[in-house]
């Protein structure tokens, strides 16, 4: 079973990057969405949260985003990184 930072490290190898160190407490690095925005072009506004970040990469991709990859305290949770994973694996297709 993968961990938020196996995600985040699959995203960064997909994108040629090296992978962010992870945040306390196992929380996403905000500059996973970053890395994802300036790799791929997206054009996806810095200022963001890192969930409304991940949620237009995942739009971008032409997927829906879903309540459930957005947790209360302003991350997004184990399923919608594999989401962003998923639509990062759709745009180096």
């Amino acid at each position: 079973m993968s961990t938020k930072a196996d995600i985040v490290w699959n995203i960064a190898v997909k994108l040629g990057a090296e992978a962010p160190k992870m945040s306390t407490g196992s929380t996403e690095p905000r500059e996973i969405f970053e890395i994802v925005n300036d790799r791929l072009g997206l054009g996806i506004d810095a200022r963001l949260t890192k969930p409304d970040m991940a949620r237009q990469i995942v739009e971008a991709a032409g997927m829906t985003w879903n309540a459930h990859y957005e947790s209360s305290g302003g991350t997004v949770t184990k399923v919608g990184l594999e989401a962003v994973l998923e639509a990062v694996a759709h745009f180096v297709a």
